[in-house]
């Protein structure tokens, strides 16, 4: 091998390593806009999911982004911590900020906090925050005189858990699902939930373009619900990317990010 092909090598091996760096660290915010004839005025959702206290990304940035947005609820879809997270201070930090900018935030667990002891420590300090833990839950409130239905569960769910919360739906009310994976949710579908926010596929992880994600926890090789907006009956499910990483801390065509999600009364 010739030293300039050495030399060749090198230089794309750096640029790899920068090009995946900004791909986990510079995070990305998706603005997605939905309509509803049951609000009306507008919602704004903040959605944070699978953070995985990823230490590369600058929160000070994150939560002046989410504060320019002004929302009205902050949900975060699980996997806050990593299994393998020791310390949750950078989780924490999520939180309290989360908290500073809205009073209306909504937690649900992912597979990695069930993972990990240091969870209850975590859940723990959801309630000294006053931030709802919605495994298993539903929460009704108005805001800006929208009737809205927060209705939670973690990733470890069984059809009777959905059934149980769906018989407290209301059908004139805005219907929010929170589930840490898409893929529960997706079989057992409820005509009158509005909207789902999920997570747990990274997206991929890794995408290729016009092919989408490679892998999906859950759905193996290509899946079909891998990332953005599904309509799936009369239900939307929107899958966020999440803003860490698993397994190794790696992505391609996929930035790290959060969604901005505003959902507008139907004319």
């Amino acid at each position: 091998m010739t030293i300039k092909r050495i030399i060749l090598i090198v230089l794309l091996l750096i640029l790899m390593l920068i090009y995946n760096y900004i791909q986990i660290s510079k995070f990305y915010t998706n603005n997605v806009k939905l309509s509803s004839n049951k609000l009306s005025k507008s919602l704004k959702i903040t959605q944070i999911s699978d953070f995985h206290s990823n230490g590369y990304i600058n929160l000070n940035e994150l939560f002046k982004k989410i504060g320019e947005f002004e929302p009205d609820l902050i949900v975060i879809t699980g996997d806050l911590i990593d299994k393998n997270t020791e310390d949750l201070g950078l989780a924490i930090e999520v939180l309290e900020e989360s908290k500073k900018i809205s009073t209306n935030v909504y937690f649900v667990s992912g597979n990695h906090e069930a993972s990990n002891s240091l969870s209850y420590e975590l859940y723990n300090v959801l309630r000294e925050l006053d931030i709802k833990h919605m495994d298993f839950k539903v929460k009704k409130l108005t805001i800006n005189g929208n009737n809205i239905n927060i209705f939670g569960v973690p990733f470890y769910v069984y059809e009777d858990d959905f059934d149980l919360l769906y018989n407290k739906i209301s059908e004139r009310d805005y219907n929010l699902l929170l589930s840490h994976s898409p893929n529960k949710p997706i079989n057992y579908i409820n005509e009158n939930i509005d909207l789902i926010l999920s997570g747990h596929t990274h997206g991929g992880q890794v995408r290729l373009p016009i092919i989408g994600g490679i892998l999906s926890p859950g759905q193996g090789l290509l899946p079909k619900y891998d990332k953005g907006l599904y309509k799936i009956g009369n239900t939307t499910l929107y899958i966020d990317s999440g803003l860490g990483n698993s397994v190794l801390p790696i992505r391609m065509f996929n930035r790290v990010q959060i969604s901005n999600i505003e959902v507008l009364p139907e004319k």
